[in-house]
């Protein structure tokens, strides 16, 4: 999907996908003037889906789309489980070897 995407930006981005002549008339795609800095999943120079460094000028990815969020915000959840998870068992093993 991100290829895809990529592929799309370029082509739009050297004048393919125009609807109108005049640049104020231009119908804008979701990801136009967007950069990581406006994803509700980036914080502090950390993407929280990727769980790693992106720059705020970065291009967003497919998870800055509305209808992907909802599988971001799966990712971000399954990550945090992971952690409570591995910390669930290193608490019970610590009271075995004691």
């Amino acid at each position: 999907m991100d290829a895809w995407i990529d592929k799309l930006k370029a082509a739009y981005d050297a004048g393919y996908y125009k609807t109108e002549e005049e640049p104020t008339h231009q119908v804008m795609f979701p990801w136009q003037n967007k950069t990581c800095k406006h994803c509700p999943f980036w914080s502090n120079s950390i993407c929280q889906v990727f769980a790693e460094y992106r720059s705020s000028t970065a291009h967003t990815c497919t998870y800055f789309d509305p209808w992907n969020r909802a599988a971001a915000q799966n990712i971000i959840q399954e990550r945090q489980w992971q952690g409570f998870r591995r910390w669930w068992e290193w608490f019970n093993d610590r009271g075995a070897t004691r």
